[in-house]
């Protein structure tokens, strides 16, 4: 019967085989086999992890020192998502790799936090530029007849707002209502003009 020996990470009691334990050079590891391939995976994560921020350190200290000398080393906005998709292997490996690290994050935390609160600012920034609207090749002949007309609504509306606010700017000026004045003056005070005749315009 083969030796038992408990692991000193998890306290599991394991035969002392090659199925549960590793080989060290004077023997056999303290863990076994499960707790080494998970610290030696923390160990990884923890490296890649460093490596990461290293390059994403530079990459902002790169991009910063760019955008001081301005010019083409500004990326558009376009230019940059784009490049990214092509990264993370497009739409569907950016929201893959973002699904991941949400579940990955504490429930309840600030991380997660954080990511709900940038989703949100990206679906208001991408409906106010158009975005949330349907492309136009995917649109039935219904659909797109229903956006002509919103369209072509759309700009009549304006366009008549627009021409109500030029006829109010260039509008006449009110004509004022002049009171009649006291007996034997004009109105507004002003004495009555004698006729050809020698009479008042009154008589």
């Amino acid at each position: 019967m083969a030796e038992v020996r408990i692991c000193t990470e998890c306290g599991g009691r394991y035969p002392l085989t090659k199925d549960h334990w590793h080989r060290s050079k004077d023997g056999w590891h303290a863990k076994c086999r499960e707790c080494r391939n998970k610290s030696e995976k923390r160990g990884r994560d923890k490296v890649r992890s460093k490596k990461l921020g290293e390059i994403e350190k530079g990459a902002v200290d790169l991009f910063i020192s760019a955008a001081r000398v301005g010019g083409a080393n500004i990326p558009h906005s376009s230019e940059l998502l784009e490049v990214l998709m092509r990264y993370f292997g497009g739409v569907e490996g950016f929201s893959r790799a973002f699904i991941k690290q949400f579940f990955d994050a504490p429930a309840g935390g600030a991380f997660r936090t954080k990511q709900l609160d940038s989703v949100l600012r990206l679906i208001v920034s991408n409906t106010a530029m158009g975005g949330s609207k349907k492309p136009l090749d995917l649109m039935t002949e219904e659909e797109l007849e229903a956006q002509y007309r919103r369209d072509v609504l759309a700009a009549a509306m304006a366009y008549q707002g627009q021409k109500i606010a030029l006829e109010q700017k260039h509008a006449l000026p009110e004509v004022q209502v002049v009171q009649l004045g006291h007996a034997g003056e004009g109105p507004g005070g002003v004495p009555p003009v004698p006729a050809p005749d020698g009479r008042d315009e009154q008589g």
